[in-house]
């Protein structure tokens, strides 16, 4: 047996591991992440750890359902969620989601530790979903293509829970590595109505007026435009004053924006020209941001293609055969209205048609990683992005809305062109890959433990022996597990830029929030030390436990002597 690692995950679970078991993976899709976890969740199974794997969607549940059971089959596998209610006391891993873990809270039996998966992590950010990142776990490993969000929870909420990144591996390592296919990418401009125009116009004065207010607030960021939306949707949520009144002008003008480019007719009307371009493919992904706009879709497509929809009300059976039928050919368009955005699992289309307006750049992260999975020779990555003319959609505005910059950097060559140049479009689509393909840069074969590079260190030897297992444990396991790798006191977690949000000038009330006590009367505050962190009492001044890591001593006790 052949069986080759790439040799990113190797450094992705060293690197977790010398973080002390704790922090993101930050990795884009299609790249194998999931199978990083599964390595981590087999070192904690050794170790007699319960482990809680906590999923977006009942959909993603099923497939980590299928891959434990294929890659763990000794342990106990239980669901929780869709109609499945299995308690950790009756399992070693527990899959559920992140609405039953917040409500239900399904918490490591009594007598063992707990190490949680947080899978697409960067959705576990929001008021309620938040509540799914328990604080019970101590070993911790969230999965993500991008931590991108548009308010502050990466800050105040993920990084805190986790700790940090412990790796990032985006689109240009990846397709340098040789692990994922470079694109070719078509810019497709399309006009918008005289009746689209004249709205979009009306919304963008609204737009400017709201624009200039917030460019002028002191600490505001200006560049990147993501940064700058961040800050907006901040205000907008926590000031009640001015400037979080032009904040939510601003972001109702904005949605209203793309609401307008995404269900422009024009985009339908000329979406048959591209039928040819899609039949010849081997498999198209056609994505659209809502279920009507699907449909749209389909019904100017239809008769001239085999085309179908998939939903999240899909169920299990007819969402495995229609990926089956675009797998086999007998499909050759799947419309997906952003449930094939995050996790799911898709045949290897080599075509992908955008037509809707992008939300963020973590959604087109996503979608170019259904795409730009590995190739053979002869089936070439490609990426029609169709977009409304002079609008936030358009590659050259000032303000780019979503992926654009990054797209045009990771692609093999991209180029605009006129709807009406189909000719041109249907020659730079011609594109069968490179004629050789680059070699994956990867480790192995681990098919046994004599395998083993020399003069590897410590930590790697573990995460690769982490990979191979411990099925047949030989004298070399024996020693790693015995030694494991020591964490340093400071973990080596990848900086991470956030944005500065400006001050608020007068706070929304929201529902009244308890501050962290010690003791129910004075605040603790953290320390940094020459050997860790603790909390301190800011009262009596007593000490939490000394540990090496931050987000450990945000959950220590201190045992405070102030009602003494």
């Amino acid at each position: 047996m052949n069986n080759y690692l790439y040799a990113w995950q190797l450094e992705a679970l060293s690197s977790w591991l010398r973080c002390g078991r704790s922090g993101i993976i930050e990795a884009v899709t299609g790249s194998g992440k999931t199978n990083v976890a599964i390595a981590a969740i087999k070192d904690a199974r050794r170790r007699d750890l319960f482990v809680l794997v906590v999923v977006p969607s009942r959909v993603l549940m099923e497939q980590w359902t299928k891959r434990l059971v294929e890659s763990l089959p000794d342990s106990r596998i239980g669901r929780l969620g869709d109609n499945f209610s299995d308690r950790a006391d009756d399992c070693d891993i527990l899959v559920t989601t992140r609405h039953s873990a917040s409500a239900k809270k399904p918490l490591p039996p009594d007598d063992k530790s707990g190490f949680i998966v947080a899978d697409e992590c960067h959705g576990f950010g929001g008021g309620v979903l938040r509540k799914s990142l328990l604080h019970e776990y101590e070993e911790r490993l969230g999965l993500t293509a991008t931590l991108e969000r548009s308010d502050d929870a990466v800050d105040k909420t993920l990084i805190p829970y986790f700790g940090g990144v412990s790796y990032r591996y985006d689109f240009m390592k990846a397709i340098e590595d040789g692990v994922c296919a470079q694109p070719r990418v078509a810019f497709v401009a399309v006009p918008l109505s005289k009746e689209e125009r004249s709205e979009y116009e009306d919304t963008e004065a609204t737009l400017v007026t709201a624009r200039q207010t917030l460019r002028e607030i002191e600490d505001m960021p200006q560049n990147p435009f993501s940064a700058f939306l961040s800050a907006v949707a901040y205000l907008a949520e926590k000031d009640a004053g001015p400037n979080g009144k032009a904040a939510v002008a601003y972001l109702d003008a904005f949605s209203r924006r793309r609401e307008i480019v995404a269900g422009s007719k024009t985009k339908y009307e000329v979406l048959n020209r591209f039928a040819p371009v899609m039949e010849s493919s081997n498999g198209t992904i056609l994505f659209t941001q809502t279920v009507s706009a699907a449909n749209n879709a389909i019904t100017r497509l239809d008769p001239l293609l085999k085309i179908d929809l998939i939903t999240g009300a899909t169920n299990r059976n007819e969402r495995e055969k229609l990926l089956n039928s675009l797998r086999e050919g007998t499909l050759d368009v799947i419309a997906a209205p952003r449930v094939l955005d995050e996790g799911i699992d898709v045949p290897d289309a080599n075509l992908g048609v955008v037509i809707s307006a992008s939300r963020t750049r973590r959604q087109m992260i996503q979608r170019m990683g259904r795409i730009l999975r590995r190739k053979e020779i002869g089936s070439g990555a490609r990426f029609v992005i169709l977009f409304s003319r002079d609008t936030l959609e358009d590659p050259t505005a000032h303000e780019r809305d979503g992926f654009m910059e990054e797209i045009e950097n990771i692609s093999e060559t991209s180029k605009i062109f006129d709807v009406d140049e189909y000719d041109k479009l249907g020659i730079f689509l011609e594109y069968a890959g490179p004629k050789t393909l680059p070699d994956i840069r990867k480790v192995g074969p681990m098919s046994d433990i004599d395998q083993l590079p020399d003069g590897i260190d410590p930590v790697e030897e573990y995460a690769w022996l982490s990979y191979l297992s411990w099925e047949n444990e030989t004298e070399r396991h024996k020693e790693v597990w015995d030694n494991p790798p020591v964490s340093t006191i400071t973990p080596p977690y990848l900086e991470f830029d956030t944005p500065l949000f400006p001050e608020i000038s007068k706070e929304k009330k929201t529902r009244a929030k308890s501050e962290r006590l010690s003791t129910g009367e004075n605040p603790v505050q953290l320390f940094e030390t020459d050997a860790g962190y603790v909390l301190q009492c800011t009262g009596c001044g007593a000490l939490s436990e000394l540990t090496p890591f931050r987000w450990k001593a945000l959950e220590s006790v201190v045992e405070c002597s102030c009602l003494w």
